[in-house]
């Protein structure tokens, strides 16, 4: 005559109990996190290798370039100092070459730190921002 007293089972059969909302809410942010893991994990070693080639590119390039101004300056020198000669006497060719070239990459400096400093015309990680927000309003719905 007494009904059967109501299981855990029995009760997360159902398709709309509130433990079953929980439940499926924990999997869904725990699959999220083991797939923001993951990449991540796939991401730290694509920028550990791209960082160790890009040392080595930074570091040859700096190299190839100091030496192409020392050549340049080597090559130069001696057609400045004939230039300079009966004009400023007290100036030598190499330091007129090096002179030059410094004004050259102070110019070249100024304008990337320019555009270093400009914003971004669009903003960053838009897709990820509507996501989180396409993610929020669907656990404001399904609550």
């Amino acid at each position: 005559m007494d009904p059967a007293p109501a299981t855990d089972d029995s009760v997360s059969d159902q398709p709309h109990a509130p433990g079953t909302v929980s439940h499926t809410l924990s999997g869904f942010i725990a699959a999220r996190l083991e797939l923001v893991s993951i990449e991540a994990k796939e991401a730290a070693s694509y920028t550990g290798k791209k960082v160790v080639h890009g040392i080595a590119l930074a570091l040859s390039a700096f190299f190839l370039w100091s030496l192409l101004l020392a050549a340049t300056t080597g090559i130069l020198a001696p057609i400045a100092d004939q230039w300079l000669q009966d004009k400023i006497g007290w100036l030598p060719g190499w330091a007129a070459v090096a002179l030059a070239l410094a004004i050259m990459h102070g110019i070249i400096a100024i304008a990337c730190y320019l555009k270093l400093t400009q914003q971004p015309t669009t903003p960053l990680f838009e897709l990820s921002r509507k996501e989180i927000e396409n993610d929020k309003l669907w656990l404001a719905k399904n609550k």
